[in-house]
């Protein structure tokens, strides 16, 4: 058939010449569809995960319809739940001064009660939170720095979150300074829990706030760990790190952390007496995440590598 018979050929091979010249966007255009055939091989060859699958909580967990932790104890060894309304604060507004509630905007900042984990609240694989004030009832004083402590737990799993939110970042965000010779890793063993969570390390960060004109200044700590797919973690960065591993099909991290409310001027009675609520807190904290052998469970009846990072 001729052209005259076919009036779109001449256009076709004439367009088809153009990009035939331009060698250029012609190797890119192989490049780009060689790359494209060879991670989609990987990812099919090698059980790659492009995204992360969420890990259910365990059965006895329970977590209410706003994503906060509502099974946690009340008791911890010496410490317990500040139940007084006003007891800390000293102001009524009628729920207990230790079960702290996060308003929308914090958890919205926080990336918890997503319209994401609404879905997945039925499924026990939502993030979640825990926010509580603890009073040491060996302690009468209320002046004693360490009465009152603050525990939080945050569990986030089935994304790629950036883990943003560490005390280093959030703190200098506040207005605080931070003390880098005074912060770094405090040994805390807890004999009662299985290894290697009983001979952690949690990091401690040190940070002062002082008024305008810089004459009243004080000093406070805080110390927070990572269980990472059932596995003590310090570092924020390895955390990020595993987020983004592609054979890591089923991946979950909770940040726990926890301070004494009051100021503190004598460092290595911090360490001693967050080392002691860190003791009494471990069993019940760690009931409430999954294991390293849950995470690999998953993986197996997946048929994919979804196990805990050793």
């Amino acid at each position: 058939m001729s052209d005259a018979g076919n009036p779109t050929r001449p256009k076709v091979l004439k367009a088809l010449s153009a990009l035939w010249s331009d060698r250029h966007f012609v190797m890119a255009a192989g490049v780009l569809a060689a790359v494209t055939i060879g991670w989609n091989w990987a990812v099919a060859q090698l059980k790659w995960a492009t995204r992360k699958e969420p890990v259910p909580w365990p059965q006895h967990v329970r977590v209410d319809n706003g994503c906060r932790l509502t099974s946690f104890p009340d008791r911890l060894g010496p410490f317990v739940l500040v139940t007084g309304d006003g007891e800390f604060t000293g102001a009524s507004d009628g729920r207990p001064d230790g079960e702290i509630i996060l308003g929308d905007e914090d958890l919205e900042s926080l990336r918890i009660n997503t319209a994401l984990d609404q879905r997945r609240l039925g499924e026990r694989s939502s993030n979640w939170y825990l926010a509580r004030l603890y009073r040491d009832t060996r302690v009468t004083s209320p002046q004693e720095p360490f009465r009152y402590w603050r525990l939080e737990v945050y569990y986030y799993t089935g994304g790629l979150d950036k883990v943003p939110h560490v005390p280093e970042r959030c703190l200098v965000a506040g207005g605080a300074t931070l003390l880098p010779s005074a912060s770094g890793k405090v040994p805390m063993p807890a004999p009662s829990v299985p290894s290697p969570w009983d001979n952690v390390s949690f990091n401690r960060t040190a940070y002062e706030f002082s008024d305008r004109l810089g004459l009243d200044v004080k000093r406070y700590v805080q110390y927070y760990l990572f269980s990472l797919n059932g596995m003590p973690e310090n570092s924020w960065e390895m955390v990020r790190l595993e987020l983004t591993k592609p054979w890591v099909r089923y991946c979950y991290f909770a940040k726990i952390q926890l301070a004494p409310l009051g100021e503190v001027t004598d460092i290595a009675q911090a360490d001693k007496a967050a080392g002691e609520f860190v003791n009494a807190l471990m069993p019940a904290a760690l009931s409430m995440l999954p294991m390293p052998s849950e995470i690999d469970s998953l993986g197996e009846a997946a048929g994919s590598d979804g196990k805990a990072p050793h």
